[in-house]
């Protein structure tokens, strides 16, 4: 057998026609680029539009998978072995694999052809039945062809032969930056992160802005919402954090009695300093974690007066998305952890007990005809922070 590789299926990439070269070279190189930042040695191949990832001597073949699985645009992750297109080959490595990873195992299986090279001579069914034989002769296990306990895969294409035992779940969608730049509105919450995540499998390449008051905030939560944002940066290979000083505003609004209105004060001075920051940037688009109906400034009549204060596209993931599945998918990615620890976020400042759901458009221009608007942006865009991670 030869040196192991990874080899990874596509899903919705097969969908884009003649746009398909161009997602699967992004996707060549997002993987190309998570191998060189953890396992140096690694080389991508996209043979006849089959992603390999052939792993250097001594390489984790468990770390290579998982960083796999977490590629938007991979649907299906399996260790595997190249031999040659050659039934005696397959047959010899097939054997290899089942006696080094099921040893001492008992259960049915069965062998799966998926016969990509036509030329190949004989059916899949002749192939999968003549491995089949040498595993039963071998090890006694009963063929189940519809409800076995374990499957050996065999690819056959152009030139090379594929064997697997193994299958994983990838994580989708399409590669990252296939589809264009956004900005994630990224807060220390459970939501947000989640929302650049799922901005990250439909093929957006992510930067974050984030909204700092301190020293009303203190410093772990911007270290919170920075270990955050190195979760999102691995899938495209950094990531950068805008942190807007944002005290200076929420001060200005207390003093000039904002009240009940004051969470939806904070929220369109927020979207006007993403959007400018975005069109200075060449982002496509904002991102944010909202959910329709979670708390008082994310009711459809307060998501329409954020709205207005720019022309900005506004990507929202989970808008429909029940609380508990957002904090499962939370879970699943590893953010849920630091999501929770308890430090404070600005938008829990000077904020009232019951802050207005359905705020008058007239009453909010009124509230901010006091304030010097444009001035407050500006200054908080010249004093943002750039972070690269």
């Amino acid at each position: 057998m030869s040196t192991p590789l990874i080899f990874c299926r596509m899903g919705e990439v097969w969908l884009k026609g003649r746009n398909r070269d161009r997602f699967l070279r992004r996707l060549q190189a997002n993987v190309q680029a998570s191998m060189d930042a953890e396992i140096p040695g690694c080389v991508v191949r996209m043979p006849h539009a089959r992603l390999l990832v052939h792993l250097p001597p001594g390489a984790s073949v468990e770390r290579a998978v998982a960083i796999c699985r977490d590629t938007p645009g991979i649907s299906l992750v399996s260790p595997a072995v190249e031999v040659a297109p050659d039934a005696d080959a397959i047959e010899e490595a097939a054997a290899a694999l089942v006696a080094a990873r099921w040893a001492g195992q008992d259960g049915s299986f069965r062998v799966k052809v998926h016969r990509g090279d036509k030329r190949f001579p004989g059916t899949s069914t002749e192939l999968g039945a003549r491995i089949g034989s040498r595993i039963l002769l071998t090890h006694g296990w009963p063929v189940d062809l519809t409800r076995p306990d374990r499957t050996v895969y065999v690819d056959l294409a152009v030139g090379a032969a594929f064997v697997s035992v193994e299958r994983y779940a990838g994580a989708g969608g399409l590669p990252v930056g296939s589809t264009g730049r956004v900005l994630l509105l990224l807060s220390g919450g459970i939501d947000s992160p989640v929302a650049g995540y799922l901005a990250q499998k439909r093929g957006c390449d992510v930067e974050a802005i984030y909204f700092h008051s301190a020293p009303h905030v203190s410093e772990a939560s911007r270290d919170k919402v920075v270990a955050l944002a190195r979760k999102l940066a691995p899938r495209q290979g950094g990531l950068t954090l805008h942190v807007v000083p944002f005290t200076r505003i929420q001060e200005t609004i207390r003093d000039a009695g904002g009240s009940r209105l004051s969470v939806l004060l904070y929220r369109r001075f927020m979207y006007r300093i993403a959007a400018a920051l975005a069109a200075r940037r060449k982002l496509l688009a904002l991102c944010t974690g909202e959910s329709l109906g979670q708390v008082a400034s994310q009711t459809l009549e307060n998501l329409r007066l954020v709205d207005m204060v720019s022309d900005a596209l506004t990507l929202r993931p989970l808008i429909t998305t029940d609380k508990q599945d957002i904090m499962d998918l939370a879970r699943r990615l590893g953010t849920y952890d630091i999501s929770v620890l308890p430090h404070q976020d600005c938008c829990t400042l000077f904020v009232p007990e019951h802050p207005t759901t359905r705020a008058p458009i007239g009453l909010v221009v009124a509230h901010e005809a006091e304030l010097a608007v444009d001035e407050l942006v500006a200054d908080a865009l010249a004093r943002t922070e750039v972070v690269a991670l």
